[in-house]
């Protein structure tokens, strides 16, 4: 599970181009995740661009952007 984290957090990452210095704030305050881990179980049969736009969603239910998140 480890390595699919990192692989969908990296995902995400290049797609916005961002740093990990960058990202981590983010993840942080959506909890994103939490989120992942929680839905590891669906999640993972799933391509990257799927995980990565249901992860996009989940974080503009939290009220937020992935660019310009404050």
């Amino acid at each position: 599970m480890v390595l699919w984290m990192n692989i969908v957090m990296t995902a995400i990452r290049k797609r916005f181009n961002l740093s990990r210095m960058e990202f981590v704030p983010i993840a942080k305050k959506y909890n994103l995740i939490p989120f992942l881990l929680e839905h590891y179980e669906l999640l993972h049969y799933y391509d990257n661009d799927y995980i990565v736009n249901d992860s996009l969603k989940y974080i503009a239910e939290q009220g937020g952007e992935i660019i310009g998140v404050q």
